[in-house]
């Protein structure tokens, strides 16, 4: 039985591979990353026209090229252009013309204007004087005449009935009626009969006045004040409306002529891309334009097609126009400048764990494709804190470099980059540790040859190795388990 007791409790130990004795070292961790060589100092050369649209190349400096300050680099056909900039000359007089109109139409307008509403008002005024006159006085006078236009036709009957019937009375008394009498009866009957006929006529004309003429004038009266007055309204509100969209339209053809005026100033200046000026330009306008629009090189230098920014060099679509008869866009980087001497930097970029390793003063190593035993020194000059649109962090590096070295932009390099160091740090190998439910552990040899298991503080890893930071002291010894 005690044999087998024994070989039991053998079995059920942990095997161990051997074992680690503790100890100070120097410890680093680092991160390697693929940079290219660019140069600090690089002018893009672009596009950027005033006007002008249409760029045909007719020559070009080739990639690659070696040029010196004030080289042509590229020229452009100039046919099109001429004949826009004819047109757009012929254009400027046909504007001014219209101009000028439209400022003598706006300056009549202006006059005019307060002509017609002065005329509305006075109308308006006057409607309104005869409207208030009427309703006020003239109604009641002319109802007052008709009425006494009836009365004085009844007196006049009442006075002819009367003197006919006073001489038929003064002739019946004499008994005899001469002739001479028989006139007078004759033309007084003829005076009651039309006194008669001037009651009815003044009876009709008077109830025709007071039920229709009167009513009849006061509505046309109404009328003609609300016409005058809507009128007036309006024209107190159109007559300045008109003025002032004239005034607009002038202002709007006076900006759109300054406008074009604009477009013919960048379309004449437009003329230094195609290598033409005007003979009365001065000689520094000609000189102040030639940078701005970069078809001559800047500085002596290497020129490149693409854009060489932010750290990154890239063709982008170059090949698509950058030869003869090729369309060349604006504001489209064409090709880039370095300047002789331009010192060189190390351009790369870091993933999101990469960031948070490295400090900002971090130093390291590189390596150049292509040249043996080449560890040139590097360190960190800009180290971005906002990632790009990639989640990548853009880092340059400074790059000491002899005199010799054959190193151009453009070229790659394998840096080496130490994200932490310590002269003297207790290291263990990474296969000592167990981690279980958020804590790490390690198996110490006592001094009696028993195992203990610890706790242990972790720091920084690297490769197979672990730094421990609280847990474990000099010259002590580990225990390293058989591999699965």
């Amino acid at each position: 039985m005690k044999p087998d007791l024994f070989l039991t409790a053998l079995l059920s130990l942990p095997a161990f591979a051997g074992e680690h004795t503790v100890k100070a070292e120097p410890f680093e961790t680092s991160i390697s990353l693929d940079a290219q060589f660019l140069p600090t100092d690089a002018k893009v050369i672009k596009i950027e026209p005033g006007q002008w649209s249409s760029f045909i190349v007719k020559d070009l400096v080739k990639h690659g090229s070696l040029v010196k300050k004030g080289d042509p680099i590229l020229t452009f056909e100039t046919e099109d252009f001429d004949k826009a900039l004819t047109e757009a000359r012929e254009s400027a007089k046909s504007r001014a013309l219209s101009l000028a109109i439209a400022k003598l139409e706006l300056s009549d307008l202006e006059k005019s204007t307060l002509l017609n509403l002065e005329s509305e008002r006075e109308k308006f005024a006057r409607n309104q004087d005869t409207l208030d006159y009427f309703i006020k006085t003239g109604r009641t006078l002319e109802e007052e005449q008709i009425a006494e236009r009836l009365d004085s036709a009844k007196r006049s009957l009442s006075y002819t009935e009367e003197e006919l019937k006073q001489l038929l009375k003064m002739y019946e008394e004499d008994g005899l009626t001469e002739e001479t009498e028989e006139i007078i009866l004759k033309r007084q009957r003829s005076a009651v009969k039309s006194s008669l006929f001037n009651l009815k006529r003044a009876e009709l004309s008077s109830k025709w006045d007071l039920e229709k003429t009167i009513p009849h004038q006061a509505i046309d009266l109404k009328s003609s004040f609300e016409s005058a007055s809507l009128a007036y309204e309006t024209a107190k509100l159109n007559l300045p409306r008109t003025l002032e969209q004239k005034r607009l339209i002038v202002a709007q053809v006076i900006r759109d002529d300054a406008e074009a005026d604009k477009k013919l100033e960048e379309l004449e200046a437009d003329k230094i891309l195609f290598g033409e000026a005007e003979a009365n330009k001065k000689l520094e306008e000609l000189e102040a334009a030639k940078p701005l629009f970069g078809l001559t090189a800047p500085a002596d230098g290497l020129i490149y097609y693409g854009e060489i920014a932010d750290g990154n060099w890239a063709l982008g679509d170059t090949e698509k126009f950058l030869f003869e008869k090729g369309s060349v866009p604006q504001d489209t980087p064409l090709m880039t400048l370095v300047p002789t001497g331009s010192p060189l930097a190390l351009h790369t970029s870091l993933n999101q764990e990469q960031r948070l390793q490295l400090p900002s003063d971090a130093k390291g190593s590189a390596e150049v494709t292509g040249i043996e035993d080449s560890a040139y020194p590097i360190e960190v000059t800009s180290l971005e804190m906002a990632p790009n649109v990639g989640g990548n962090y853009k880092i340059v590096l400074k790059v000491e470099l002899p005199e010799t070295a054959p190193v151009l932009g453009g070229m790659n390099a394998k840096v080496k980059l130490f994200t932490y160091r310590s002269a003297e740090a207790i290291v263990i190998p990474k296969a000592a540790l167990t981690s279980k439910d958020g804590k790490s552990t390690v198996k110490v040899k006592m001094a009696d040859g028993k195992d203990e298991v610890r706790e242990v503080k972790v720091g920084r890893q690297s490769d197979d190795q672990v730094e421990i930071l609280e847990g474990l002291t000099v010259a002590q010894v580990v225990l390293l388990p058989d591999a699965p």
